[in-house]
């Protein structure tokens, strides 16, 4: 039974635990994105953010004097297809600790290099996340993902907040999901940032030409393109596959439908390498491991990836 009294209650506790886990996010991103790509203003502007996962970032090449800005789904899509909005053509979702300030630090290589403002979907953990990151993250990503949708439906029935939901998109993503004729339950709670990815992909269909995951988001690019593929097939006249998707960390199977995929991933990087599928074509780069900071010795370059891919 749902009562105003239960939500009140969670909502300290709830803060705190979401809280905490960012914290370890942020560190994590530091490690593994350029955060040196943004201002010292910027990162205070990220780290304060509370916006839930699924969020998406506007973030400009260093050379504009425009600020990042912290839009819902909902609220994005509205702009895009409003008269006279600066287009964005390009999306990118990180992995690994996957905060505000990780998303912001990749896109922000993304757009100096194509000279054009990026988006950013948010992926950073959620409480439901938090629950079942024991399960060993996104090495058993499917199972993980289970359980997390189980958590985040007993959530949703007590009407308990996890900081996952956007309140401003949730019932639009699910009506608009079953509207086009994909399974709305398995995309709307078992991975926040695959269901807004898949969200503006449908809502904006070819204005988007560009798509670059790093890590743990190449596979939450893939678990939309698979309902992008899903529902372009129960359309009269189906959209056509010419999204340009550059993985950057782990190389992931998309579906068969997409063929300009480029997969790059460090000669050096165990850790991708072992939550990648071993027979797929991919690019090796010399010397380089897991983390696209470049200060750190042996980083991937994302612009040295974007040039090879070619398709920028």
């Amino acid at each position: 039974m749902k009562t105003n009294t239960v939500p009140a209650m969670w909502t300290i506790p709830r803060l705190f635990s979401v809280s905490s886990w960012r914290a370890l996010n942020t560190v994590l991103d530091v490690a593994f994105y350029d955060v040196a790509a943004l201002t010292s203003r910027e990162q205070d502007f990220l780290s304060a953010q509370t916006r839930p996962e699924g969020s998406i970032l506007i973030v400009y090449p260093r050379a504009s004097d425009s600020s990042i800005r912290s839009l819902s789904p909902r609220h994005f899509v509205n702009e895009q297809l409003s008269t006279g909005a600066e287009e964005v053509d390009t999306i990118v979702v990180a992995g690994v600790g996957s905060s505000a300030l990780g998303t912001a630090a990749l896109a922000r290589n993304v757009a100096d290099h194509l000279g054009r403002p990026v988006a950013g979907v948010v992926s950073g953990f959620g409480l439901s996340d938090l629950m079942t990151e024991a399960l060993g993250g996104w090495f058993v990503l499917g199972a993980r993902n289970m359980f997390r949708d189980g958590y985040a439906r007993i959530f949703d029935s007590y009407s308990l907040e996890d900081h996952v939901r956007d309140t401003e998109s949730h019932q639009d993503m699910k009506d608009y999901f079953e509207s086009v004729g994909i399974d709305k339950d398995h995309f709307i709670y078992g991975s926040p940032d695959s269901t807004a990815l898949l969200y503006l992909l449908l809502k904006l269909k070819t204005r988007i030409k560009l798509l670059v995951g790093h890590s743990k988001g190449n596979y939450s690019i893939e678990n939309a393109m698979e309902g992008w593929v899903t529902a372009s097939k129960n359309e009269s006249k189906p959209s056509l596959y010419d999204f340009c998707i550059i993985t950057l960390g782990a190389v992931v199977r998309f579906p068969p439908e997409l063929t300009n995929v480029h997969q790059f991933i460090g000669e050096i990087d165990l850790f991708g390498r072992m939550n990648s599928r071993p027979t797929l074509e991919r690019t090796s780069i010399h010397g380089a491991g897991h983390s696209l900071n470049s200060v750190i010795p042996g980083s991937l370059s994302v612009q040295q990836a974007l040039t090879l891919a070619g398709c920028c």
